[in-house]
């Protein structure tokens, strides 16, 4: 009996040894490792992120900041005249989007580099490249719509027509019209002059006081003209003083060329320390001399 009673009393306190530590020991562990998770977790609400950390609801980054930055605003004149003091390639793509611009993007976005498209409305198929760019960080320019000479130089009604044609196309894209513009031909074009005799001399004051900037170049591509990839390299390349480039080329349906030079031309100047930047209200404004 007494050899029962005491193997009765081990089973008991084997039992409590096993069952109620255990537990006491599984619950202290896992609580500690838990608070640390959700401190880690939860954000410290007196902290709210910067404007640079701010995203919408799909995880995109907010890029609202440039539709008050970039819209036309006649009451805006802080333009930059005189550049900044480091080099940058600002890498100017006109007579998009088309075709060749998906190809573009990727090669940008391959090397870090950002562009300012001046589009044009010949292709409602690709409309929606315009804002593919600005979502991929880049800027929006104006190039016309039709980029017809007869068409847009007639007169200067009919200049803004056609702007602000493209203007709209724009903003179902991007949600807003942008001030950056360009000319077809340049503002220091003289074909205008076979429609409107003056009329680039009206438009250059004209497009500012309603709120525009136009932007030239001082380096081509010299892909206006058909060109081998070569060829194109080597007019891109050629030697400069300029520490902030403003560099022409196209991404139209016939510039395939373009495409195949651009990784060339993007390496020849990153090896030379320039940066890729897309045109902002701080940029060089270029302007050419108006001959009409």
């Amino acid at each position: 009996m007494t050899t029962y009673v005491l193997l009765l009393v081990a089973v008991i306190a084997l039992v409590q040894a096993l069952a109620f530590p255990r537990r006491a020991h599984v619950g202290v562990a896992k609580a500690e490792p838990l608070a640390e998770e959700q401190a880690e977790a939860v954000p410290d609400s007196s902290q709210e992120p910067s404007s640079s950390e701010s995203q919408d609801p799909k995880g995109e980054e907010d890029l609202s900041w440039r539709d008050a930055d970039f819209a036309v605003d006649p009451n805006r004149t802080d333009w930059n005249e005189n550049g900044v003091d480091r080099k940058v390639v600002y890498l100017t793509i006109d007579d998009g989007p088309s075709e060749n611009t998906q190809a573009v993007l990727d090669i940008l976005d391959r090397y870090g580099c950002k562009a300012t498209f001046f589009v044009v409305g010949h292709n409602p198929e690709y409309y929606d490249l315009i804002g593919e760019a600005y979502r991929r960080g880049h800027t929006i320019g104006l190039h016309t719509f039709s980029h017809d000479y007869e068409t847009v130089y007639s007169s200067v009604d009919a200049y803004y027509a056609d702007l602000d044609a493209i203007g709209q196309v724009v903003k179902e894209q991007i949600g807003y019209v942008p001030c950056f513009i360009r000319f077809p031909g340049g503002s220091s074009n003289e074909v205008s002059a076979n429609y409107s005799v003056g009329i680039m001399s009206v438009l250059v004051d004209s497009v500012r006081e309603r709120g525009y900037q136009y932007f030239d170049w001082n380096m081509s591509t010299g892909d206006g003209a058909e060109h081998t990839a070569d060829e194109i390299v080597g007019y891109a390349t050629q030697p400069t003083e300029y520490q902030n480039i403003v560099l022409l080329c196209h991404d139209s349906a016939t510039k395939q060329s373009t495409v195949e030079a651009l990784p060339r031309i993007i390496e020849h100047y990153q090896a030379l320390g320039y940066s890729f930047e897309a045109i902002d209200r701080s940029t060089i404004v270029t302007h050419h001399g108006v001959n009409n």
